[in-house]
């Protein structure tokens, strides 16, 4: 057969709290291995605009760079950005993410996104003048209102006082000043790589779909979610941007794609971004099969999640694609999945999420399992195969 059609690919994200993509790529290959396939198998970790999106872009050969900044809390962090001459790539979960902490209610109203604002600043201040930000992975629910306070844009309430700009007080918002921001705004490109297609406002809205997840009860997602709309209808007129809080994608990461959409932003999705970066059309042309995967398979995933796309481009290319999850929540009734098959390993055994080491086996097996199935034919024969 043509040795370039044995290719195997591994392409997946992160098994999020327990796995990074590279890690599941070496696990992976170990079932390969097994099968006596290790060097048909081509890595390919992956990423999609959430938290793992600066180790993809260093793994391709940009540069890291550490930056002083603070987190969703105003505590002293630093962050790690990507830079290959005069552009960077910046992870909000790095800055104002979740950080596996326990988050109350409280947690939920006070988090800004302040710090990925003095991110950006830093950045510009070093000559950088083509900005990514990852959105994902974020704890903030603030319409980005922390960024564009850090970037000048001046928020008052009613007596003409600077608010906090945190979701809690987003109510009180009552004049906007966007004279302020930063003028090297408007000569940078500045894009936003995200990983959902949610708008910030409606029924599949920011506060609607995410809050919980950081830590926001019913009464608080009611309240954010009433701050979105009325921090949109403050900040977009100032602008003269109508209706951005309803684009597609704005409300990713709590909102901070609407606030870089009000900067002039490109929303764009992080998947496709971040699979044209790591070339991987020219890795998966011609291959024999494609295996990916993530933490969670679930309806979120069919709105733009990496495994998603790495299947889309497999298509595309008339190569198919299995996954190893570690849960599987589609329904049957859920349309779009592009996997011809699904291994999910919570159904296996449920240690996978708490054990990194069990994760591991069971995707070394699970990846010898879906090779079995979907290359052990008359017409697929791997030299050394065993």
């Amino acid at each position: 057969m043509n040795r370039d059609r044995a290719r195997i690919v591994l392409a997946p994200d992160k098994f999020k709290g327990s796995l990074a993509a590279d890690e599941v790529v070496a696990a992976m290959a170990l079932g390969c291995a097994d099968l006596g396939m290790a060097e048909h198998c081509v890595p390919l970790p992956i990423a999609d605009g959430g938290d793992g999106s600066v180790e993809a872009a260093l793994r391709a050969g940009w540069t890291a760079r550490r930056l002083p900044t603070v987190d969703a809390w105003g505590q002293s962090v630093t962050t790690t950005a990507a830079i290959q001459e005069d552009r960077a790539i910046v992870e909000v979960a790095s800055i104002c993410g979740m950080s596996g902490a326990h988050l109350t209610p409280q947690c939920a109203l006070t988090a800004s996104s302040h710090g990925v604002g003095v991110a950006i600043r830093a950045l510009l201040d070093d000559g950088i003048r083509e900005i990514t930000v990852s959105l994902g992975g974020s704890a903030t629910t603030d319409g980005g209102a922390g960024m564009l306070a850090a970037l000048g844009m001046k928020l008052r309430d009613a007596a003409g006082d600077p608010i906090e700009p945190t979701g809690v007080r987003l109510l009180s918002v009552a004049d906007v000043d966007a004279s302020g921001l930063d003028p090297r705004l408007s000569s940078a490109r500045l894009t936003m790589a995200c990983d959902v297609d949610n708008p910030m406002v409606g029924i599949d809205g920011s506060a609607e779909v995410f809050a919980r997840q950081k830590g926001a009860d019913d009464d608080g997602i009611r309240l954010l979610s009433a701050s979105l709309v009325h921090l949109a209808a403050k900040v977009e007129p100032a602008v003269r941007q109508a209706g951005l809080h309803c684009a597609p994608g704005s409300g990713a990461a709590g909102g901070l794609a609407w606030a870089g959409m009000v900067l002039g932003a490109e929303v764009r999705s992080g998947a496709g971004l971040f699979l044209e970066m790591l070339g991987a059309r020219g890795v998966i042309d011609g291959a024999q099969l494609v295996l990916t995967g993530e933490g969670s398979l679930d309806a979120q995933s069919l709105r733009g999640k990496g495994p998603v796309a790495v299947a889309a481009l497999a298509a595309e290319l008339r190569v198919p694609t299995v996954a190893v999850v570690g849960t599987n929540r589609l329904k049957p009734t859920d349309i779009g999945s592009p996997f011809i098959d699904v291994i999910a390993l919570d159904r296996i055994d449920r240690r996978c999420a708490d054990e990194p080491a069990v994760t591991r086996a069971l995707l070394r097996k699970a990846t010898t399992d879906l090779l079995t199935r979907h290359l052990t034919s008359p017409e697929t024969e791997f030299e050394g195969a065993q």
